[in-house]
């Protein structure tokens, strides 16, 4: 399976604190947003994928470190439902890519290896 992510990858922020209370900045909650949609309106799919493969190769200037912009893209996926989740009994393998010479976007590969039962 393939998915197309528009955009620049925000990368996983870390939570902050305040009103005696953890959030996550707006900006990387507005991404996930987005990219939740996204995913969503490419999935046909019936149940999550249990275990998997992924690939994601991001395209365009970015900032951060390559393992938050892949923890985005990750949760993006398990939020969706999509993926059951992204621990490594899930993700048996995961290979990520940076490439400047485009336009912004993110490109995502599954190599399913199991699912659930459709519901």
């Amino acid at each position: 399976m393939r998915y197309t992510l528009t955009g620049k990858v925000t990368p996983k922020a870390r939570p902050r604190f305040g009103g005696g209370r953890a959030y996550l900045p707006q900006k990387y909650r507005d991404w996930k947003d987005n990219a939740i949609v996204e995913l969503l309106s490419q999935s046909g799919q019936t149940g999550q994928i249990m275990r998997a493969e992924i690939s994601i190769d991001l395209f365009g200037a970015h900032r951060g470190d390559l393992d938050n912009l892949a923890g985005s893209v990750l949760d993006a996926l398990v939020q969706s439902g999509i993926l059951l989740d992204d621990r490594l009994s899930v993700v048996s393998k995961l290979s990520i890519a940076h490439h400047t010479s485009r336009t912004p976007s993110c490109a995502i590969d599954i190599v399913e290896l199991s699912r659930t039962n459709v519901k």
